[in-house]
């Protein structure tokens, strides 16, 4: 396997978060890589000047791929995409989770905040455009869509919807324990002289951060004001890692405080970073906005209490091990830090829940998560076929069933799990039914309120990370399609729906129409039901990220549903028979009426209406006719065998259908 990775983030000098967490992952990275036999480029658009990797690289352990151009913008959009595609790569790292515009390969991304969206002053007005357009675009295109924390997901669903439910929270933050670890003995004189050379004295406070007003500076420098006006007896210090304009920092500092309580550090060397954390007292993090909160568990592997602001991610990257404080209540800091310094069997405590806490973090597990995904998204790793389950509502189907459920059973090569669920039949379903107990994972029958229900009710109790229905006078083409069905949705972990072609027969079972497939996508789905029922499956979460069946669908339930699914994802095709759909007269589909017409239009016009709207929903029609044809076409150029040439997306061939086989209307 072939792996890109973007890394610009180790083209400067001064690390962000981002390069940081790259740079502790890429030497177990070039471990797996070398143990599997596999490759790794790094990519970027400024010659690399990062110490790891620039001595990986040197190694031969990785290979690098640097251009040197003005503007990372104009790289990121043309040199990357270029860099990529001639190293042939099968998939590619993006740890910012942005994408080239031009990139369409398989890919894995870090999705680290919605920052531009949540403190928009904290970005220029043209930047926060780029971001936004460039985070979207690249969210819908990742095959594997990762985050640091549950926090981050949130926020991706509350500003990009249903399209974010694919991103998956992920272990990607540790600690360097050989770098971050309590204050022994042997360092004493490399304190002391980190210590006078900052003009800092014993039990100083230390914090991580800039200007940017999410950081949320103000409410430090407001506690240590109030310490100071509090103390008895030598004023405390505060140490600020991160910030370069010491004149701007003590701007927010309250009147009265003596300027040299607040000592900017600015970017230290790694070594002096791990003496400033192991030397401090305590270590406060008042930041509103994080999309982890690195520096906690930094500070609680180098043996120091924690002090936090009770915002965003951070609670998720503390645990139990740190103290929060509201984060603009300077007060209540000022209270825990005073508490700190004051009692002993607090601070005890909350040092030994920290050195827990960070022991729980290694950069080799985090490697690990990210290669992992990198293999799942390549297409290349050992395929674990996903566990399917298919609902039957029946009802006064006993001519039909048996076929149905043989169908299922026969299946071969993927775990399935059968649900069936019978509205109280009065012909022989029941007796059917019973005879099969011991086949079928859970049935009943009984009264109920509708197929729609009855789905809600199966799709409830599934087991299967993925999901379809059957309805009970439907089959399963061959024995093997539902393993056809998981393995593609393996091979695909963008897909949050599989589909293939569907026949539909008549009442017994002869072949009389074709409905093929050839690119459905959400885009399509706005306007038209561009699948079949009976071929389509779809991933357990993204059912309930979508919100699961709305019963108040008698019909079109499918449509409703696969379109809200399909908003989150990719929709796959496979070329291949899935099902077929009996044309008969006493199926559900043959008494389209009124009601029929009602939700077809609720769920065509839920995204507009207007004569522009009608006219896109007659194009995308046109548009899924033409495809249909050219699938069939091409299946038979492949010398493909066909049952039927006539196509169903042709509307006068259905009508003739409905007409021979009884279903007028």
């Amino acid at each position: 396997m072939r792996i890109t990775i973007d890394a610009s983030t180790l083209s400067h000098p001064q690390r962000t978060g981002i390069g940081r967490c790259l740079e502790s992952i890429l030497p177990h990275l070039a471990a797996l890589a070398a143990a599997r036999g596999d490759t790794i480029t790094l990519v970027s658009g400024k010659p690399l000047v990062n110490a790891t990797a620039c001595g990986l690289v040197a190694d031969g352990r990785l290979t690098a791929r640097t251009v040197n151009v003005p503007s990372l913008y104009a790289w990121q959009q043309t040199g990357m995409a270029w860099q990529i595609l001639q190293a042939g790569a099968d998939v590619h790292y993006a740890p910012d989770g942005l994408l080239p515009l031009a990139f369409r390969g398989r890919s894995v991304g870090v999705v680290n905040d919605v920052l531009w969206k949540r403190h928009p002053e904290t970005l220029a007005r043209h930047i926060r455009w780029v971001f936004a357009l460039r985070q979207r675009a690249s969210l819908k295109r990742l095959t594997i869509p990762l985050t640091l924390s549950a926090f981050t997901r949130r926020e991706m669903l509350r500003v990009y919807g249903p399209m974010a439910a694919r991103t998956r929270p992920t272990d990607l933050c540790a600690v360097d324990h050989g770098r971050f670890r309590p204050l022994a003995s042997g360092d004493a004189a490399l304190l002391d002289a980190f210590r006078a050379r900052h003009g800092l004295r014993e039990g100083y406070l230390l914090c991580v951060g800039n200007l940017m007003p999410h950081k949320n500076l103000g409410v430090a420098l407001r506690a240590l004001a109030r310490l100071h006006r509090d103390a008895d007896g030598p004023r405390p210090q505060l140490a600020l890692i991160g910030h370069g304009d010491p004149q701007a920092l003590l701007t927010l500092l309250p009147a009265g405080t003596p300027p040299e309580s607040v000592i900017p550090l600015g970017y230290l060397p790694d070594d002096d970073v791990a003496l400033a954390y192991r030397g401090a007292a305590a270590f406060l993090f008042p930041s509103r906005y994080e999309g982890f909160g690195l520096p906690l568990l930094e500070a609680m592997a180098s043996g120091v209490p924690v002090a936090y602001a009770d915002a965003a991610s951070l609670p998720e990257a503390a645990g139990i091990a740190g103290l929060p404080f509201p984060a603009d209540d300077d007060a209540a800091l000022a209270t825990l830090l005073r508490r700190l310094r004051t009692d002993d069997a607090l601070r005890e405590r909350q040092v030994a829940l920290g050195l827990m806490r960070a022991a729980a973090f290694s950069w080799a597990a985090c490697a690990q998560n990210v290669y992992d995904a990198l293999h799942e998204a390549s297409g290349r790793a050992p395929l674990r076929l996903p566990k399917v389950t298919v609902v039957t509502p029946s009802f006064n189907q006993a001519a039909f069933l048996p076929e149905t459920l043989e169908s299922v059973a026969a299946q071969k090569g993927v775990a399935v799990e059968h649900i069936v669920l019978d509205g109280g039949s009065t012909d022989e379903t029941p007796s059917i039914l019973q005879q099969w107990d011991g086949r079928l994972a859970y049935w009943r029958s009984a009264p109920d309120a509708g197929q729609t229900a009855a789905l809600a009710e199966g799709f409830a109790m599934a087991t299967g990370e993925v999901m379809g229905w059957l309805n009970s006078d439907d089959t399963l083409c061959d024995n093997d399609v539902l393993a056809a069905v998981a393995e593609a949705f393996a091979r695909h972990p963008e897909a949050v729906m599989v589909t293939g072609d569907t026949l539909l027969t008549d009442p017994a079972g002869r072949p009389v129409m074709l409905d093929t497939v050839l690119a459905p996508s959400h885009r399509q789905m706005r306007y038209a039901m561009a699948v079949p029922q009976q071929s389509t499956f779809f991933r357990r979460d993204a059912y309930r990220a979508a919100g699961g069946m709305d019963t108040r669908f008698t019909y079109c339930m499918d449509y409703d549903l696969f379109e809200r699914i399909s908003r989150q994802g990719k929709i796959v095709r496979i070329p291949r028979l899935v099902a077929t759909f009996r044309l008969h007269p006493s199926a559900k589909t043959a008494t389209w009426r009124e009601v029929f017409k009602r939700e077809i239009y609720a769920c065509q016009h839920r995204h507009g209406t207007g004569a522009w709207h009608e006219f896109l929903i007659k194009l995308v029609g046109v548009e899924i006719r033409v495809q249909s044809l050219a699938a069939q076409c091409g299946a038979l150029l492949r010398g493909r065998h066909l049952p039927s040439c006539v196509n169903a997306r042709i509307e006068p061939l259905r009508a003739l259908a409905r007409k021979k086989h009884g279903l007028i209307g």
